[in-house]
């Protein structure tokens, strides 16, 4: 316990003059006792998804590096497949936001389906002489993919694209994986990057094997929740109605009331503390969530009585 202490003391100052990050895990138990004051000055990120075609295949081949496209005695066919399986997963992961011209349904297609996929594929590349482009399709389609699918059309949808992307044409270099995307050379990791930075088309339906017109909805749908947004923003007028005019003033006044009635009591923290036996990381960063909850919860009562007495002329 103590070396470990040591190591994250010399570590932590060795971060201070160096662009260094460090990363730890709040498990097992036992390491909570030197891990608390970590947990309560670290940050807590969160991985968003990407949107469009260009990120979502960075984004997919992110989870791989130089080491895992050399891994394989068969590399030229490796690293061609594995590209095509980040444009597949690519593909089937944002087809979401078409909504059911999309899919049927929503799926939820993960990392982890890639990336079980491509150990799928190092597996039978080192078993066979000859690839086994018929098994992998139906091992990609039916099992890792398709495992989620619960619709027939869509199962058929899936396992048609990667007849289209899956094929030996690919390792050859004479694939097209979208319209104006031919499939990239043999190439090293910064090289894939690059390739896809510098060749892929615009973003268009064509990339998901869709009709242009498939965007209208998906872009109407955007173009709604936008002005709704903006709309429920701007103060209303009851005079057009025959009603008493609101003015802008008692439109906030009545929003600020709402908020005020809305806002839940803060945490005690003590009360909390008290009932917890042993201090878990999850529940110290439980006991951090509180915290930061009543500081909010206070800062947004305060801001809020200050403009409800600004608006009284106090």
């Amino acid at each position: 316990m103590r070396r470990t202490q040591c190591f994250i003391r010399k570590m932590l100052l060795l971060s201070c003059f160096c662009h260094l990050t460090i990363i730890f895990n709040s498990f097992p138990k036992r390491c909570t006792s030197y891990l608390q004051g970590i947990l309560e000055s670290s940050i807590k990120i969160t991985n968003e998804p990407p949107t469009g075609m260009q990120a979502n295949l960075h984004k997919a081949l992110d989870n791989f590096n130089q080491e895992a496209l050399e891994m394989c005695s068969k590399e030229a066919e490796f690293k061609a497949i594995l590209f095509s399986l980040c444009y597949f997963h690519a593909v089937v992961a944002e087809r979401r936001k078409f909504g059911p011209q999309g899919w049927n349904k929503i799926y939820p297609f993960n990392v982890g389906d890639l990336n079980i996929s491509v150990n799928v594929l190092y597996n039978y590349l080192e078993a066979n002489s000859k690839v086994p482009w018929e098994d992998l399709r139906y091992l990609f389609g039916e099992i890792m993919y398709g495992g989620h699918i619960t619709d027939d059309w869509n199962r058929r949808l899936c396992i048609s694209y990667l007849e289209e992307l899956v094929q030996p044409e690919l390792v050859d270099g004479e694939l097209t994986l979208a319209p104006g995307f031919p499939a990239p050379p043999n190439t090293d990791y910064i090289g894939y990057h690059a390739y896809i930075d510098e060749m892929m088309p615009p973003e268009s339906p064509y990339l998901y094997g869709l009709h242009p017109n498939a965007e209208i909805g998906f872009l109407t749908t955007t173009s709604e929740n936008l002005f709704r947004t903006v709309f429920e923003m701007q103060p209303r007028d009851a005079g057009a109605s025959g009603g008493a005019t609101v003015t802008p003033e008692e439109k906030v006044k009545q929003i600020v009331d709402e908020i005020l009635e809305k806002l839940p009591v803060d945490f005690n923290m003590l009360e909390i503390m008290n009932k917890v036996e042993e201090r878990t990381p999850y529940l110290i960063v439980a006991f951090q969530e509180c915290e930061r909850m009543n500081y909010l919860t206070g800062e947004m009562k305060r801001s809020l009585k200050e403009l409800d007495f600004g608006l009284r002329g106090n």
